[in-house]
């Protein structure tokens, strides 16, 4: 094999550690999230000991391999670590004779965000938006790009962090579970911020304090949290109606916040498309307010706009183009596959035919979904996912309670085929809805009949889904359609709480005998209870 022609890239400097693998000769992708194959949330490389970190790098070579890559590969690609270019977090000497790189190009961070965005969107130009807690490149920056002459910055080096301030008020907030890991409090702080908000109402005093606390430039943002929204208060903490409100209102302060950082070089008669990145992009009701703001504007969000897309995104800068079809499913692959032969003999199991999946479904049982390779970036998109029927009351509390063991007030996204959409969601045209990365309301008229995909305020976060795109999924909706009259399910991540979306069978299997799923598919193989 001419292993010129392979290409690695790393971004192995925090929590979302990712490493992808491409060659271009037949399009060969496969972006792995670290997390997922070490099996711990938020994965960090440089909390590994030496001999860790050679038997980690062995590994990938081992799993690589095994999805058709020559292990040797000698062009690489980095991004340069936030705050410091001048320092590499990973061993790089030991990295570079492991995988025989001898070709080496780095790469900023916001840059590789936006190049993702940009080639996926298959927009022949765009405006970008790449915001999030912070890359050697700044906090905030904004691009023009075309197919012709590439990305073009407008503005960078914005220190302005008010995202992780925006994540760092779920570490005060009484209803959202916490471990002791305060930087893991705030990694998962932010879409459990924006779930909580649909509970509150706006308060004028809150709401500016918010805003002065996320326009606020001073660190920590922990002071600046007890100083500004706790008045001084260090053992200041929201609980009930406190919490509802002062989750509303800092939504709104960094919706506001996000709209006049935009507005300054966002011009809605020329930039006619606009790519949202970055981890700030996962916010998906500032991403729907933003589509009804400007209905004029195309709006796409990729479906790895977090750190998670890093090592993807640079291979996208490096080649100026977008590099497969969609790279929605380019994920880990099973890591346990060949125990699938032996767990057939002693489990009993039937044939997962679609028909039978949706009648399961429909009779009430929560099912998990395991198939080919995961998806990319931090949505559960239908390949390792947990479906349920959308229209009974207790299947949300049946999940949050007994399945995944998370907070009371979380939401479940719909998965909905594409062209029957309008007819249950508040759909806009100006959107794409592949990746959950939007809000629009189930119609007012639907409501009751989806009662388990119905947030609080009325909103879901809409996935859509084309039979190209997961053909079996495809169908077991469709299945379930004639049973229900809808082609809708309950979707989310095949995980529990604190947990990485799973990437073993075995962990499968595992979540099937612990909680109360009640069954699961490996590949079109179908284990119950």
């Amino acid at each position: 094999m001419n292993n010129v022609d392979q290409y690695i890239s790393f971004f192995i400097d925090g929590h979302d550690s990712n490493i992808s693998f491409y060659r271009p000769s037949d399009n060969k992708l496969l972006s792995l999230e670290l997390e997922r194959v070490w099996g711990q949330r938020y994965f960090r490389y440089n909390l590994l000991s030496k001999q860790e970190k050679q038997y980690f790098f062995k590994y990938i070579k081992s799993i690589v391999k095994d999805f058709g890559f020559d292990p040797v590969f000698k062009v690489g690609l980095f991004v340069i670590p936030s705050f410091n270019s001048n320092e590499i977090c990973l061993d790089w000497n030991m990295v570079q004779e492991e995988f025989g790189i001898i070709d080496v190009h780095r790469y900023d961070h916001h840059d590789c965000h936006a190049a993702s965005a940009f080639y996926d969107s298959q927009y022949d130009y765009a405006f970008i938006a790449s915001y999030d807690g912070g890359g050697n490149d700044g906090m905030f920056c904004t691009y023009e790009a075309n197919k012709v002459t590439g990305l073009k910055k407008l503005k960078q080096h914005d220190f302005l962090d008010f995202t992780t301030s925006y994540s760092i008020t779920s570490v005060f907030i009484k209803e959202i579970s916490k471990s002791n890991d305060r930087m893991l409090n705030v990694l998962t702080g932010a879409g459990k911020v924006m779930g909580l908000s649909a509970y509150g109402s706006y308060n004028k005093d809150l709401y500016d304090k918010s805003y002065t606390y996320l326009t606020t430039r001073n660190f920590p943002n922990y002071a600046n949290f007890y100083k500004i929204i706790g008045d001084g208060n260090l053992t200041n903490s929201f609980n009930g109606k406190s919490a509802y409100d002062l989750a509303f209102n800092m939504q709104i302060a960094f919706e506001n916040v996000f709209i006049e950082k935009f507005k300054k070089d966002f011009n809605p008669s020329i930039h006619k498309n606009v790519c949202l990145t970055g981890g700030g992009a996962l916010n998906v009701l500032l991403n729907d307010k933003l589509s009804k703001i400007y209905p004029n504007t195309n709006f796409y969000v990729p479906c790895c706009p977090n750190d998670s897309g890093l090592s993807y995104g640079m291979l996208c800068l490096h080649f100026k183009k977008k590099l497969i079809k969609d790279p929605m499913y380019s994920g880990c692959q099973i890591l346990d596959k060949e125990t699938l032969p032996h767990i057939l003999t002693y489990r009993p199991w039937q044939h997962a035919d679609p028909s039978l999946i949706a009648k399961e479904l429909f009779n009430g049982k929560i099912i998990g979904l395991c198939q080919g390779n995961s998806e990319v970036g931090p949505r559960a998109l239908g390949n390792r996912t947990i479906l349920a029927h959308p229209g009974l009351f207790n299947i949300k509390d049946e999940i949050n309670k007994k399945v995944k063991f998370r907070e009371w007030f979380r939401p479940f996204a719909p998965v909905c085929c594409e062209e029957d959409a309008h007819k249950y969601f508040e759909t806009s045209n100006n959107v794409n809805y592949s990746y959950m990365s939007y809000s629009p309301k189930v119609k007012e008229e639907c409501r009751k009949m989806l009662p388990a995909i119905t947030h609080v305020d009325g909103s879901s976060r809409l996935q859509t889904l084309k039979s190209e795109q997961n053909p079996y999924l495809y169908e077991i909706l469709r299945e379930f359609e004639k049973l229900s009259g809808y082609p809708i399910l309950v979707n989310t991540s095949f995980n529990v709480r604190g947990k990485s979306i799973l990437t073993h069978y075995q962990a499968a299997l595992q979540n099937l005998d612990s909680t109360q799923l009640d069954g699961v598919i490996l590949e079109k193989y179908y284990i119950s209870k």
